[in-house]
């Protein structure tokens, strides 16, 4: 293979064009690292560039690939095709038991070292496309266990807290109780030989997208969530309810006429709606002032900790935030990053940005 002349190769470098993607390397001669042409990282001075046409060449030179880019990977690998593969193949390692072993830096390096990248990069990955670091992803899936196998028998619980992954049954009650409110041994007495809550789920047609709408005998709001979701739903429904039966049916009138005029434009239509939800005392405080944020305006995870007089709180406000049951009408969505970034959402970005724009248009009009 034949190298592009450097000026070439230079300015494909400056611009990260990925035309050139696979066409040449660059060895940076200060670092000792070789890179993919489109490489996120600071493009090198000029004067520390060697362009070589294969990555067998920048490694038979003494260079070694960059954690970054990956370009010791083939074409059409996983690393070669970018970061969200990477975070896909994480998440496949995560459920296979990779980070079962613990919680430390070390358990992440681990990861990393599974992955080609370090441990750092692991964590900006997971918040750039999950909004969670990887230790919290590993969590959740050993909660989730956990959850099914207390309702499922009489299993004892240091049985339970080794099978689901935790080191420890110290370990796993901490855990169980910060997430969901309650012992493992409480949930137990709680969900045993319970009666059904008996829901009715609608699958009610938004102008962009179908929601789920879940109310119980009363009429009362329970849960509402996307219907690509729904699965998730169903974990929050059995998390805060236990047992439960769900039935199709239509909603409430005043539910599906407040919803009807919500997406019409009456952005206060959805504030005197009656919501119950399950969940610890301070999860049901967020999700309180989160009904006081105005259609058409903002608030971040600082501003509510600090409304709530828990100034330092604010990641628990986030994540209290990230378990609300009840989207749209809990607006959830109305939470942004300090930058004014977006952040996360869990039915995702874009219907963030088109609740958001909505309710701006609704202002305005």
């Amino acid at each position: 293979m034949t190298v592009p002349h450097p000026d070439i190769c230079l300015a494909a470098l400056q611009r990260r064009d990925r035309s050139y993607d696979g066409v040449f390397f660059t060895c940076v001669k200060t670092t000792g690292i070789y890179c993919r042409p489109v490489c996120p990282a600071r493009p090198p001075l000029p004067k520390n560039c060697v362009f070589v046409a294969t990555a067998a060449e920048a490694v038979a030179a003494g260079f070694r690939a960059c954690k970054r880019c990956r370009p010791e990977s083939a074409p059409g690998s996983p690393a070669w095709n970018g970061s969200a593969a990477s975070v896909r193949r994480a998440l496949t390692l995560i459920d296979s038991g990779a980070l079962d072993a613990g919680e430390s830096p070390a358990a992440v390096e681990l990861l990393g070292d599974k992955l080609g990248v370090g441990a750092r990069q692991v964590r900006r990955l997971f918040a750039k496309h999950l909004g969670v670091s990887p230790v919290a992803v590993a969590q959740a899936k050993r909660l989730a266990a956990a959850v099914r196998l207390i309702d499922a028998g009489r299993m004892p619980m240091a049985e339970i807290a080794a099978a689901a992954g935790f080191g420890s049954v110290r370990r796993f009650n901490e855990v169980f109780a910060v997430v969901h409110g309650e012992t493992p041994a409480g949930r137990r007495r709680r969900t045993s030989g319970a009666a059904a809550m008996q829901l009715t789920l609608t699958r009610y047609q938004a102008p962009a997208f179908e929601v789920l709408v879940v109310t119980d005998a009363d009429g009362v709001l329970r849960a509402l969530d996307f219907s690509d979701f729904e699965e998730r739903m169903h974990r929050l429904l059995a998390r805060h309810y236990g047992a439960y039966a769900l039935v199709d049916g239509p909603a409430p009138a005043p539910v599906a006429a407040a919803l009807d005029a919500y997406f019409a434009g009456d952005l206060a239509a959805l504030d005197a709606l009656p919501v119950a939800t399950g969940g610890t005392p301070f999860q049901k405080s967020v999700w309180a002032a989160l009904r006081r944020i105005p259609a058409g305006q903002t608030s971040g995870y600082g501003a509510l900790a600090a409304l709530l007089g828990k100034p330092g709180a604010a990641r628990a406000v986030g994540l209290a935030n990230g378990s609300n049951p009840i989207g749209i009408v809990v607006p959830c969505h109305r939470v942004i990053g300090a930058n004014g970034t977006l952040t996360g959402y869990a039915g995702g970005v874009e219907r963030k940005a088109w609740l958001l724009d909505h309710e701006k248009a609704g202002n305005r009009g």
